[in-house]
């Protein structure tokens, strides 16, 4: 019988894919790290961004799409390019598409389903955003409905509605009172109400009501709708349809599924939305936050999640928060008015501001990036000048941040001559390669800087993907033209890339501080979860981060290859006490492989092995609505029977993690 083997390229690395039985590999761990200091545990990191995939959208609560009823800005061709996509293809075809990516319009039907129009009211009658939308209705017996679809309604979970709403004049002569019904129904069938309350709007002029619907034991997709009667005409603005269930306004499954991946720092708000992002936006009250078009990517940012908002889940899920600050578009004062709003204790104006907000304590962020991607508009020595400048003002407002410079992509060849201007006012440098030559280079630049200067500067990765396979899977035969990274990056094969790059950045040490994972949450395939608006899903690569974000690991070891495994990448760590030792073990191939670790060099005190796996039974499993439950996990006890030379069987296509007490 045949052996069928595959090349694929990891990094640097080539391995084969090797069918059946893979040959055994034999491995020496010795106690020599190759790190002078700890690997840090933010290195496990990721990265959410407000106006780009319905990120926030997935993960926030709130049911209806557009509440206020603004004008959207189309998506952008920036958006376009980066989908590899035009606007004319149908997107719900892929398979990474869900439910989370649905956009409803708003409508307006008479009760027996005939289209009206919707008048929209801008600059004037309005109460939320910039605009409203007017409801009249001149029939004799039939009412009128605004309505949108899609909304997922779980069973025995209550919504609580609440809006703005304002009973019109008509003629010259203003009714004293409108009755507004609003209700949840089965979809696009108003003459079967889930649940339906009546409001009577009173006056001229806008009013918040909230009511309670409860559809009981219906669960699945509804529509939602306001109607009024015949004769009457009023105006809306500033809806909102909230779960009972949320937790601070977010969905609670989202809140279990973060908690259950553990994410050490998350980065926010972007990503390129940053370099156009107004902070002040998205503090305060909620109702009085204006909804705003995506500058960068297009499409409509509902302004839900502001700083608060994001630190405040931060805190539920036990991450730390990172922000990333407006340069491009900015100012140095705005940067510091925002580190004041959030850090202040000293009862300065964005001290007391804050408190006015709801938040009498400080919300405490240390560490801040110096925008994204800044070579979009400035040359490296212009952009190291301005840093010093952002660097005094926002130190000036809290000297404790920690202040991240940009370094990668057309900066990164200048990297010695960015720090010479700024190296004094920066603490940490980003460049989002995930090539070991390209890092290690950089922290010899670093290296050598804090050594003539007696500074301390780190690096770091703020946004970064696994590399690809260099033969590219076909994940569509017909088309296989049409195969894009989005498509790639929700298999398995590419997760197990992903943690070979967690690997890379432990190898690192302590002087790689932190990385964020591009991306949290419905990136169009790249993501930690997915967020249908029945469910959430914790893809393929939030397996990985499932695995990994808790290692203990602290400190890499050497390892002498006695008999390498094709297709296995193994590593050797030890806990920061160096009483644990830790390993992570890479099989690429599609059949079993046998794993002999030589640990003479240590003083095992326990037989017992603790073995957490991540697996799939091929290579392109992936874990989506469409496809559930392909990437799976185990954990299981193993009692060694030698332990000075154990043995390990690897499943195939697994990324494991071996724990074992000294």
């Amino acid at each position: 019988m045949k052996t069928r083997i595959t090349t694929i390229i990891i990094g640097v690395l080539t391995v084969q894919l090797i069918g059946a039985q893979a040959p055994g590999g034999s491995y020496r761990v010795t106690p020599r790290v190759i790190n002078a200091k700890a690997v840090s545990s933010l290195i496990y990191g990721n990265f959410i961004e407000l106006g780009f995939g319905r990120q926030i959208e997935g993960m926030w609560s709130e049911k209806l799409f557009n509440a206020s009823f603004e004008e959207i800005t189309p998506y952008k061709q920036s958006m376009w390019s980066y989908l590899r996509r035009t606007p004319e293809d149908d997107m719900t075809l892929k398979p990474w598409w869900h439910s989370g990516y649905e956009e409803y319009p708003w409508y307006s039907v008479l009760s027996d389903r005939k289209d009206v129009a919707i008048t929209y009211r801008r600059y004037g009658g309005f109460y939320h955003g910039l605009q409203a939308v007017m409801l009249n209705n001149n029939q004799e017996k039939l009412k009128v409905y605004l309505a949108q679809d899609g909304i997922w309604i779980k069973k025995r979970v209550s919504c609580k509605f609440k809006g703005y709403m304002m009973n019109n004049r008509i003629g010259n002569n203003p009714l004293s009172s409108v009755k507004v019904t609003v209700g949840l129904y089965s979809l696009k069938d108003f003459t079967h109400p889930l649940a339906e309350k009546t409001i009577t709007v009173d006056g001229g002029f806008f009013k918040e009501y909230s009511v309670e619907l409860n559809a009981g034991d219906f669960e699945g997709r509804a529509t939602f709708a306001v109607s009024i009667e015949p004769g009457a005409s009023a105006s809306f603005d500033g809806f909102s349809l909230m779960p009972s269930d949320n937790i601070e306004g977010w969905r609670k499954d989202v809140i279990e599924a973060l908690r259950k991946i553990h994410v050490p720092i998350m980065r926010y708000p972007g990503g390129c939305f940053a370099s156009f992002y107004n902070w002040r936006s998205g503090i305060g009250p909620r109702a009085d936050r204006m909804p705003v078009n995506s500058e960068y990517w297009g499409g409509l940012e509902e302004n839900n999640v502001g700083t608060a908002e994001f630190i405040e889940m931060c805190r539920m899920i036990g991450t730390e928060p990172f922000i990333c600050v407006n340069m491009l578009t900015g100012s140095p004062a705005d940067a510091a008015e925002w580190i004041a709003y959030c850090n202040s204790t000293s009862g300065d104006r964005m001290n007391l501001l804050r408190k006015e907000h709801g938040y009498p304590e400080p919300l405490t962020v240390k560490y801040w990036e110096l925008d994204n991607e800044t070579y979009r508009r400035y040359g490296y020595e212009e952009y190291a000048k301005r840093c010093v400048e952002f660097s005094k003002a926002m130190k000036a407002a809290d000297p404790a941040i920690q202040l991240v410079m940009v370094g990668y992509h057309t900066f990164n060849s200048n990297l010695r001559e960015m720090l010479e201007i700024a190296g004094q006012y920066i603490d940490l440098v980003a460049d989002r390669s995930v090539d070991e030559t390209v890092l290690k280079k950089d922290l010899e630049i670093i290296n050598a800087y804090n050594k003539m200067h007696g500074t301390s500067i780190r690096l770091c990765n703020t946004e970064w993907w696994a590399q690809f396979p260099k033969e590219r899977i076909v994940v569509s035969p017909q088309d296989p033209s049409r195969v894009s990274d989005h498509q790639v990056k929700i298999l398995w094969n590419y997760a197990m890339n992903v943690a070979s790059r967690l690997l890379l950045f432990q190898r690192l040490g302590g002087d790689f501080e932190f990385a964020n994972f591009n991306n949290l949450c419905n990136t169009w395939g790249q993501n930690i979860i997915e967020c249908p608006k029945d469910t959430v899903i914790i893809s393929a690569a939030g397996k990985v981060f499932e695995l990994m974000s808790r290692s203990k690991s602290a400190w890499v070891l050497t390892t002498d290859t006695l008999a390498s495994a094709k297709g296995v990448i193994v590593q050797s760590t030890t806990n920061l006490n160096k009483d644990r030792l830790i390993f992570y073990l890479l099989n690429y191939n599609q059949g079993q492989s046998l794993i002999n670790l030589d640990l003479s060099a240590f003083k095992v005190t326990s037989n017992e092995a603790t073995v957490r796996t991540v697996f799939s039974d091929n290579p392109l499993g992936s874990n989506a609505v469409s496809v559930k439950n392909k990437v799976l996990s185990a954990e299981q006890f193993i009692r060694m029977r030698n332990t000075k030379k154990p043995q390990f069987t690897l499943k195939p296509w697994s990324v494991t993690e071996i724990t074992i007490n000294l």
